[in-house]
């Protein structure tokens, strides 16, 4: 009763305001719209919400929501529903297999960004970081440098993250391929979960701006988006070309869990999450569209046709279309 009381009183107070056109009166003018939670892989942090999230709420008037972080971390946490979400994009599509088949059955691949050395312009070692940025030095003594033990590099972890799991994997690729000496491997990356390296992904790249770090692992679209320095690496070390599979299956990880993976192409998938909302639908419409397209690849993504992932029966009805 006390709660019927004091809702009663409100009312009665907006109707003064309104009577005295302190406030507007509710018209489909300005009846709030449906809001859509998207949780996200730590990368796509600023092209979510500085670029897509907010042309997403110009373009439709909906509200956008977006929380992040490593995807099978955010994932596992959806599964629990540790967070709420209506859409997931991650990095692979692994980490959304995750939510299947109680929160999903589908998802769309639809951009890759390769991965990238990032470094401190400031570092002690610029100077050689930067020979081998512009080609004057080869890039194997990239590893060379990253073995030092002086050295500060950074990376994500790979038991959360898939972009953990593909800087180690390229490191083995490297290793190999240049034919430096296996021991190499332990001295850049230590323990899968190091202490002394692994950060958030949401964090590492502050961290490299502030000094905190020489070097870490990086995708193309956030080095551009942060005005990043960075050494490109060879699309068969940089786990965006689909068509690389083949050589990013060849390195392999044992995470925490004892669990055994290989490397694949990191792909930005998409999918609903539970019961599809109009919301859902129409973020991932506008996403997959041309306005997002052109909003991904100025952030430094490759944006190809989507691919399904799944079951097509799964997928929305107004959604099927983007796939042939």
């Amino acid at each position: 009763m006390p709660r019927i009381h004091a809702l009663m009183a409100a009312i009665g107070v907006l109707g003064v305001l309104w009577a005295s056109g302190s406030i507007a009166p509710v018209t489909m003018a300005n009846v709030q719209h449906g809001s859509v939670n998207v949780a996200y892989a730590g990368s796509l942090e600023d092209v979510n919400n500085l670029e897509i999230g907010p042309a997403f709420e110009k373009a439709t008037g909906d509200t956008y929501q977006g929380q992040g972080g490593g995807s099978f971390g955010v994932a596992h946490e959806i599964a629990s529903h540790a967070i709420l979400a209506n859409v997931f994009e991650s990095i692979g599509y692994a980490p959304i297999q995750v939510l299947e088949p109680k929160d999903t059955d589908w998802a769309f691949s639809f951009a890759a960004s390769p991965l990238v050395v990032a470094y401190n312009p400031h570092s002690p070692f610029a100077g050689e970081l930067n020979a081998i940025r512009q080609g004057k030095k080869p890039l194997k003594d990239l590893f060379l440098l990253m073995a030092q033990p002086n050295f500060h590099l950074g990376r994500t972890n790979p038991n959360t993250d898939p972009q953990g799991q593909a800087f180690a994997m390229m490191v083995q690729l490297a290793i190999h391929h240049y034919h430096l000496p296996p021991r190499l491997i332990g001295q850049i990356l230590g323990p899968l979960d190091n202490p002394h390296e692994v950060y958030s992904e949401e964090g590492i790249l502050t961290l490299l701006q502030s000094g905190g770090l020489d070097a870490s692992s990086a995708f193309l679209s956030e080095a551009k988006e942060r005005h990043l320095d960075y050494i490109s690496l060879p699309p068969w070390l940089n786990f965006a070309d689909p068509k690389d599979k083949p050589v990013y299956h060849q390195a392999s990880l044992t995470l925490a869990n004892h669990h055994t993976i290989h490397g694949e192409a990191l792909t930005v998938d998409i999918t609903t999450v539970g019961k599809p909302t109009p919301q859902a639908i129409q973020f991932i419409r506008f996403v997959l569209g041309p306005q997002g397209a052109r909003l991904m690849r100025r952030a430094g993504y490759t944006v190809f046709r989507p691919q399904l992932n799944g079951q097509l029966a799964k997928v929305p009805a107004s959604l099927r279309s983007f796939v042939r």
